[in-house]
């Protein structure tokens, strides 16, 4: 017989998102499976953390401050989009009552893939959903370089979506 264990449904789903369509439909993806764990045996949605990572390279230290300041600003608004159009996403879903949590994390020195693995670890997620390519110029051919690293070094399961 087999040795498999059940798995339980993840009440605790991160989104990865940059506003490409993959990721947004990854989005999409994440906020149907937390309204399909509704049908749990305590009744309750899954828990979704939503996170925008901001790249910021070291050569923008270059750069006036005042012009570092406006390209996160900039940035921040971005983030804030693609939250609002999350929101509208789960909103047409019926999922206007799920627990919805927005971050944009800011970082210079490491990888997206490892910000979204270091958030996943934080808060405890038992499920991380990513896009299969994200906004980056330079894409592999099969996967993205983030949802790669992502699948490869994740302390969970992660569900990747076209």
């Amino acid at each position: 017989m087999s040795n498999l264990k059940p798995r339980k449904q993840p009440s605790r789903i991160l989104v990865a998102v940059d506003g490409s369509d993959t990721s947004m439909n990854a989005a999409d993806y994440a906020i149907t499976l937390a309204r399909r764990d509704k049908n749990n045996d305590n009744n309750e949605a899954a828990e979704v953390f939503v996170i925008n990572v901001i790249d910021i390279p070291p050569i923008f230290k270059m750069l006036p401050s005042d012009t570092r300041k406006q390209l996160i600003r900039i940035g921040r608004q971005q983030a804030n989009q693609i939250f609002d159009i999350i929101e509208e996403i789960a909103k047409s879903q019926g999922g206007a009552n799920l627990k919805i949590n927005t971050e944009m994390v800011e970082t210079s020195s490491a990888s997206a893939a490892y910000e979204i693995i270091k958030y996943a670890k934080e808060k405890e997620v038992d499920l991380i959903v990513v896009g299969t390519k994200g906004r980056s110029g330079m894409s592999k051919v099969l996967l993205g370089s983030v949802a790669s690293k992502v699948v490869t070094y994740s302390p969970c399961s992660v569900l990747v979506v076209r």
